[in-house]
């Protein structure tokens, strides 16, 4: 089926009224785990983000049609609840400002919750992630050639949008398969190379007042590591340092007890069993990841999967969440891991 023709169907579904019945008939114990990063108008091709009138239909939509409740009361009724109609959690990913300034205020109106898995060295140390660094830099170097042959990068041309996006692509491939020394190696030589020092501007990360803000306005916080690393690259101990890290700065901070984690990335890979038992000898109980897919009493608690939010209509958004298309995480158009 074709892309219009798939929006034509999926809004002739939510017109009718079929897809909001459905869900109320549908029994069983069925988690919806929705997952955003950003949120704004900027329409930003190296920092994409899901637009503000898509996340309000979102929104309203989920409010209308399921009960939307906080992921830790949605995974206790996966575990002990009555069967009854699908559930759904909201997540967002990483810490970044427009969490605060846009998704708060939205979230607040409609008095709805989320959780937020936060990357902790942004708002402890004022600098972007890893990635973020690189995406900024590629964005607005003014070299028009990438030649770093000492680790193998290049030569690649930067003379467009278009180049400067590939070059980003396949950078951020390889550093995520990377451990932090060849991460903060390659960035720190690129950021040299193509004169980093002369960018003066770019996205803010949360600080720790507005993560409070949030946490006030009924945002649970959960732990995402400290520097974004992906786990499986890390010996145990790193990982555990890693983990650990971002867990105590968010009691320290902001006095709570963090509220489960999500893995860097998350795809199948990403972490393993080793990972797994670092998070229980740490005290976390469960664990979301990015593996596409509705949350059942079956999942493994430390493999929660999720589904992402990008769909380019409210229609589609409707027939992705009531199971009605395929979920593929390269759907996932907006997604910044």
């Amino acid at each position: 089926m074709t892309g219009s023709l798939k929006r034509g169907a999926a809004w002739a579904l939510r017109r009718s009224g079929v897809l909001a019945a459905r869900e109320r008939l549908r029994r069983g114990r069925i988690g919806i785990i929705l997952m955003y990063h950003r949120v704004n108008d900027e329409a930003d091709p190296f920092f994409p983000a899901l637009g503000v009138d898509a996340f309000e239909s979102q929104l309203d939509y989920l409010r209308s049609t399921y009960r939307v409740e906080t992921l830790d009361g949605l995974l206790g009724w996966l575990r002990e609840g009555s069967p009854g109609p699908p559930r759904v959690a909201l997540t967002i990913d990483d810490g970044y400002a427009d969490t605060h300034a846009v998704v708060l205020p939205r979230l607040k109106s409609r008095r709805l919750p989320a959780t937020l898995f936060l990357a902790t060295d942004p708002p402890e140390n004022g600098r972007l992630l890893w990635l973020d660094r690189l995406r900024l830099l590629l964005k607005h170097t003014p070299a028009e050639i990438l030649d770093l042959p000492e680790h193998g990068l290049g030569p690649w041309r930067l003379a467009s949008t278009g180049q400067r996006l590939d070059s980003l692509g396949r950078i951020a491939g390889r550093l995520k398969r990377a451990g932090p020394a060849e991460v903060e190696d390659v960035v720190g030589a690129l950021w040299q190379r193509l004169d980093g020092d002369a960018i003066s501007s770019g996205p803010s990360p949360l600080s720790w007042t507005q993560i409070r803000e949030l946490q006030n306005g009924g945002v649970a916080i959960g732990g995402h590591t400290h520097r974004h690393y992906v786990l499986s690259q890390l010996g145990r101990e790193a990982a555990r340092e890693e983990i650990a890290t971002s867990l105590a700065l968010i009691r320290e901070r902001l006095g709570c007890e963090p509220s489960g984690f999500a893995y860097p990335n998350g795809e199948e890979g990403d972490y393993g069993a080793e990972t797994i038992d670092v998070l229980r000898e740490l005290g976390v109980s469960w664990a979301c990841c990015t593996l596409t897919g509705f949350a059942t009493p079956e999942a493994p608690p430390h493999e929660i999967p999720r589904i992402y939010t990008s769909m380019d209509t409210a229609s589609l958004f409707a027939c992705r969440v009531a199971g009605l298309t395929r979920l593929r995480a390269s759907d996932g158009a907006a997604r910044v891991a």
